[in-house]
């Protein structure tokens, strides 16, 4: 809604404005429909994670325990430091065990957990989720955990993934899920990336500067009326 917001007001500053403010208002459209674009693309790598997660638990429920439950000490430590993502790894622990046993909570009080993550989203938000919006929201809570963890965390899971492949003969669902996990990591990390340009272009009025750092690009326009992209 927030990227929604700001692509109309740059539209409808474009529509007032000579070239060269227009020109910086197009450039922060562009970055903001991309944001959002990563923001769609993100959600559709999840609910591919999710499934996946599920058939992995069929195939070996105590090897996907096992994974789950070591991570649930993960989160407790992390809320016992009282970190600043200890609710964003509640919200993945719930959605890890909907996932595990197929609930998509479309009601509200479905289930146990489908209640558990009602109550989490609302004392962050103030207000209970609407009917069928529980898992999204969810996921949006999830993803402000520390990227900065991201490595770590995943030699942690490769470790258990490591070990209880070696001892079971149903591992692709688990195998699987691992390249997955890692291919929505890179899309969060992206569309964070994308978040903070498009913050940065919303900020920068007149005097746009937007500098990707992933290396590929660089857009700088402090003065004329170009961009150049190289």
């Amino acid at each position: 809604q927030w990227y929604q917001r700001r692509v109309r007001e740059a539209v409808v500053s474009t529509q007032s404005t000579g070239t060269h403010s227009a020109l910086h208002c197009m450039k922060s459209v562009l970055v903001l429909v991309g944001a959002l674009l990563l923001f769609t693309e993100v959600q559709g790598e999840f609910a591919e994670l999710a499934s996946t997660l599920r058939t992995a638990y069929k195939e070996t429920p105590a090897g996907v325990t096992l994974l789950h439950n070591v991570f649930k000490q993960v989160s407790t430590y992390t809320c016992q430091r009282k970190e600043a993502d200890c609710v964003a790894w509640r919200a993945v622990m719930l959605l890890e065990e909907l996932a595990m046993e197929g609930e998509d909570c479309s009601e509200p009080a479905a289930s146990t957990l489908c209640s558990s993550a009602s109550t989490l989203l609302q004392n962050q938000n103030g207000e209970a989720p609407a009917k069928g919006e529980i898992l999204q929201k969810l996921y949006t809570l999830g993803t402000k955990l520390n990227t900065n963890d991201y490595e770590a965390l995943n030699n942690i899971r490769n470790a258990v993934v490591s070990y209880v492949c070696g001892k079971s003969t149903s591992c692709a669902g688990l195998t699987r899920f691992v390249v997955q996990e890692n291919q929505l990591e890179n899309e969060i990390l992206s569309s964070k990336k994308s978040a903070e340009a498009a913050a940065a272009v919303a900020k920068s009025g007149d005097t746009a500067t937007v500098v990707e750092k992933s290396g590929e690009s660089t857009v700088e326009d402090k003065s004329g009326d170009t961009a150049v992209d190289e």
